[in-house]
């Protein structure tokens, strides 16, 4: 470390007021790096220590990226996984729900048509005596 009179060293003049200088004035860029120099080595360490901490720091980063990066890779191709399945169960549900729609439609319309039936026996028998009444009218109107 420096001491008191080598820090009052550097504010001593070269040679006296305006007079010339024949003196060669001091070099204070190595004066500097002299005075520092030891406060310097006393860094070094922290600086080591600084510069492992930050390596470290950067594997540990580079190494969550790595990792998110594989679970998302994951989590997407689950999803696209399931997409098929959940596209192929939509699917399903479609025909199925079309399926008993056409069931219900065709169950309808065989009611209807059995209703048809049951109406056409029940009024066959009154028509067709209608019927041969009519034909008989005209015919015995025709020989009259």
């Amino acid at each position: 470390m420096p001491t008191v009179a080598d820090l009052l060293e550097r504010f001593r003049p070269s040679a006296a007021p305006g007079a010339p200088a024949a003196a060669v004035p001091a070099d204070r860029r190595t004066l500097l790096a002299a005075e520092l120099e030891p406060v310097f080595a006393l860094l070094a360490p922290a600086e080591s220590e600084c510069a492992r901490v930050l390596a470290a720091a950067e594997r540990d980063a580079a190494d969550l990226r790595a990792n998110a990066r594989r679970e998302a890779d994951g989590i997407v191709a689950g999803a696209r996984a399931r997409e098929s399945a959940e596209r192929d169960a939509g699917a399903a549900h479609a025909r199925d729900s079309a399926r008993a729609d056409s069931e219900r439609v065709l169950a309808a319309a065989n009611a209807e048509a059995e209703r048809i039936r049951r109406t056409a026996a029940r009024r066959t028998p009154v028509l067709a005596t209608r019927a041969a009444a009519a034909v008989r009218a005209l015919a015995e109107a025709g020989h009259a």
